[in-house]
């Protein structure tokens, strides 16, 4: 199933009322599987997102978290995608995910974080295009917050003309 698949997918369960005690009930599947299958390890060493979620406080910090917890969480359910036992309550979850990462629910946002997840660091034809990208991609990265201030400074001088 594409993403396009998906998210058409995801629109219909909300016009159908897919409700969030469905997304409960698949939550409890995940955590009843893994509870069985696994061994009582998982409070060992404190949690693995929830304390750095508390300690990114602005929105925009925590959508960058946000990315690569969501990022985390997709390639674990693509290694169980094919588990007959849990596979429907991935899809489910992820599908849920999905609206709730990109809400505005375009589908080519969500293929390029797909591309993003997906690239092979280990390719060198990837590592040569990244390089020959990572100058742009710094000035990017750089170029955002000083915008931010110079728009604001604008904003002031606006409004001293103004009184």
């Amino acid at each position: 199933m594409n993403y396009s698949s998906y998210l058409l997918a995801s629109w219909l369960c909300v016009m159908l009322g897919y409700s969030q005690a469905t997304i409960g009930e698949d939550l409890r599947t995940l955590m009843e599987y893994f509870n069985e299958s696994t061994s009582s390890d998982i409070s060992d060493n404190g949690t693995l997102f929830l304390n750095m979620m508390d300690r990114w406080k602005e929105d925009g910090d925590k959508k960058i978290l946000m990315s690569q917890i969501v990022t985390v969480y997709f390639k674990i359910f693509e290694i169980f995608k094919n588990n007959t036992i849990i596979k429907k309550s991935v899809e489910n979850i992820k599908e849920d995910m999905i609206m709730k990462f990109f809400t505005n629910n375009t589908a080519s946002k969500v293929n390029d974080f797909e591309a993003v997840i997906n690239t092979q660091v280990n390719d060198l034809r990837v590592q040569k295009k990244a390089i020959f990208e990572l100058a742009l991609i710094m000035n990017d990265l750089s170029s955002k917050p000083h915008l931010r201030r110079r728009k604001r400074r604008q904003n002031r001088k606006q409004g001293e003309i103004k009184q």
